[in-house]
């Protein structure tokens, strides 16, 4: 090898080592901000969860409702492989300020935040195929469509190939 490309090769490892610190760093500290968990929050403790996390989930559902009861499980399942967002839940019956200010008019609705700003929402489950009991890749593909998680591979990201 060559000195220049010796130091190429330095230069591109100390890069791979610097994106994987700082990939710990990101998952070290979102863990301490709650991501992992799917946890019930109040409506006092609504603006300081979506503030204080880049990319925050909120299930507004309600404690009679199955079809609230079926995105838990789906979501209990995605937090705790997508840690790069937070998921959170709240019973819209007690939070009437935040169902009117986000005009939440049907349970279960999901609100996408980025940065404490509603980006994206998905209501019922019309998008994740009509039926009581779609798969949750059609969840985690449609939060990667609505910006708030990375997909890991070509499935989460809805890419498929044509077999001949």
């Amino acid at each position: 090898m060559t000195e220049d490309e010796e130091r190429m090769m330095r230069q591109i490892a100390e890069e791979r080592i610097s994106a994987a610190r700082a990939e710990y760093t990101e998952k070290r500290t979102n863990l301490t901000l709650g991501h992992g968990n799917y946890d019930e929050i109040t409506e006092q403790e609504f603006l300081g969860t979506v503030t204080k996390t880049d990319y925050v989930v909120v299930a507004f559902f309600h404690k009679d409702f199955e079809r609230c009861k079926i995105i838990d499980m789906h979501l209990h399942k995605i937090c705790k492989t997508h840690l790069e967002a937070r998921f959170v839940r709240i019973d819209a019956e007690k939070c009437p300020f935040f169902v009117e200010k986000l005009c939440i008019q049907m349970l279960p609705t999901l609100i996408l935040f980025e940065n404490g700003v509603a980006i994206d929402r998905v209501i019922g489950f019309e998008e994740l195929g009509g039926q009581d009991d779609f798969p949750t890749m059609n969840l985690v593909r449609r939060l990667v469509k609505g910006g708030v998680l990375i997909a890991k591979n070509n499935t989460e990201s809805g890419a498929f190939r044509i077999k001949k």
